[in-house]
């Protein structure tokens, strides 16, 4: 999860229905603000994006037509929130990374676990911890087990390469694999907090690369 910079809207462009922001200008604007990625999980939303309600809008249109309710999304996470972690933070006003901490890690029983760590905050950043373990490491039915398993799985592939490029990199420094580091620490790289919290924990590479939201 990372800051968000959510443009206004045109003039004279409006919300009066779920069909406005299903598509055209509305929906282009959400893909290119949310970097293309889900607001939640930080996966690729490509082949199924949603559009989340950050605050559950139970029938109020006020809430369902609002833009700054409105995020890109993923199936799995949009699932797994529903109207259950009403109260999460706003990422367009609270940056998720000073507050929350993801990093991958395995369990007792040698399974990947995201550990998903409070950094500062009240009672928004407890609940969205909530909905992160939840995307991430739900285990309460065995279809939201293998959905979280296969994200986890594509976290460590990538995550496990850039383990590699910072490693090549400190080993033998370049310009063009510092580019290609830096290149994987923007918004719009999937799982980029987790890639920007690898950096931040080696002094050596934080006095290199420039490792803050909105990069």
């Amino acid at each position: 999860m990372i800051k968000i910079i959510k443009r206004p809207l045109p003039i004279g462009v409006t919300i009066s229905r779920d069909e406005d922001y299903r598509s055209g200008v509305i929906f282009q604007m959400l893909v290119e603000d949310c970097c293309g990625k889900c607001y939640i999980c930080e996966d690729s939303v490509h082949t199924a994006p949603n559009i989340e309600h950050r605050i559950s809008h139970h029938g109020s249109d006020a809430l369902r037509l609002c833009w700054s309710n409105l995020f890109l999304a993923c199936t799995h996470c949009n699932n797994t929130k529903l109207n259950r972690y009403d109260g999460i933070i706003d990422p367009t006003k609270v940056d998720p990374e000073k507050v929350i901490e993801l990093s991958l890690d395995v369990d007792d029983n040698l399974r990947e676990l995201v550990k998903v760590r409070k950094i500062d905050g009240g009672g928004e950043v407890d609940i969205t911890v909530d909905l992160l373990n939840a995307v991430y490491n739900g285990i309460n039915t065995d279809m939201k087990k293998y959905a979280c398993q296969q994200l986890k799985n594509k976290i460590s592939n990538e995550l496990m390469w850039f383990r590699q490029k910072l490693d090549d990199y400190k080993a033998s420094p370049s310009d063009a694999m510092k580019k290609t580091i830096e290149h994987r620490l923007f918004d719009d790289s999937i799982f980029a907090a987790f890639k920007r919290g690898m950096v931040r924990s080696d002094s050596q590479l934080c006095e290199v690369f420039s490792c803050g939201s909105n990069g």
